[in-house]
């Protein structure tokens, strides 16, 4: 019962720190703490909460424990093969047949910006293949102000580059002297970074692609309900919502999306409008 009072209070204080922690599965939230308590030589959960009073700094690396998600680019590459063969080019084809030229990618929990970035580059290599010019706008949104700033700066270690092939590496990234690579200016200039809780819609929707992975396995059920049916109303009619190779689809809203590669968890919207799930006002 202690152990279960001393959880308790410690979901209080991360909701003190602006992580609304009520969707987030407990085993998540567990695992979190019991890392930060490891490395403090804590024994239980009663401990970490004294050490929080004593030592509010921790706070600090508490709230890095809890949002940080570490990414690559091309993370699982068979899924950007799939978009870079069939799912952009086709995209890209349908919307200049019907006289339109603007394309929208939102990147959900984009973490440090690797994804958002991905998307980008290859937007841009399939715009050069087509040899044609569209009106691009990536938005890459996270909770982490620390990580949207990574993103905004868009350096990275070569650790996080170790799936970028050679040409596309000399062409979207720009080498410096302590060895790390930083994007280049034109992919930079498509993406947009913004906080976002990821339980309201962004400022803007009607997106033809949202990437969302490896982000709601960590919610509850309930909440991973309500991301998909928000999903489904961000997203332009036949647009692409991807999810990480460990999630699917499920409940009402599975019905309203047709698997276009169920191996990668790509899917297409389809259906009728869904009334939006917790609000639909964009947080800033």
């Amino acid at each position: 019962m202690e152990t279960d009072l001393a959880f308790a209070y410690l979901k209080k204080k991360i909701r003190s720190i602006g992580i609304n922690c009520a969707g987030y599965k407990d085993e998540f939230l567990k695992r979190r703490l019991e890392g930060r308590m490891r490395q403090l030589g804590l024994a239980s959960y009663a401990d970490y909460a004294h050490y929080l009073e004593k030592q509010p700094s921790e706070f600090n690396d508490l709230y890095d424990a809890l949002t940080i998600n570490v990414s690559e680019f091309f993370r699982d590459t068979s899924v950007w093969d799939a978009l870079r063969r069939s799912i952009l080019p086709n995209m890209m084809k349908t919307k200049l047949a019907s006289g339109k030229k603007e394309f929208r990618v939102w990147s959900a929990g984009c973490a440090d910006g690797e994804e958002a970035y991905t998307h980008a580059i290859l937007i841009l290599e399939t715009l050069a293949y087509l040899s044609k010019s569209f009106q691009i706008e990536i938005v890459g949104t996270d909770i982490d102000l620390l990580s949207l700033n990574r993103a905004r700066k868009g350096t990275y270690s070569p650790a996080r580059l170790k799936l970028v092939n050679k040409s596309i590496l000399q062409r979207h990234f720009i080498p410096n002297a302590d060895g790390t690579f930083t994007i280049s200016q034109p992919v930079k200039e498509l993406v947009t970074f913004r906080q976002h809780d990821l339980f309201t819609l962004p400022q803007s929707a009607n997106f033809d692609i949202i990437s969302c992975r490896n982000v709601i396995i960590y919610f509850s059920r309930e909440l991973q309900q309500a991301l998909f049916e928000n999903f489904w109303n961000a997203l332009i009619p036949g647009g692409f919502l991807i999810l990480g190779k460990v999630e699917t689809l499920f409940g009402d809203v599975a019905c309203k999306f047709k698997a276009e590669n169920l191996a990668e968890r790509i899917y297409k919207k389809g259906g009728l409008v869904i009334p939006m799930a917790l609000g639909a006002t964009a947080a800033h």
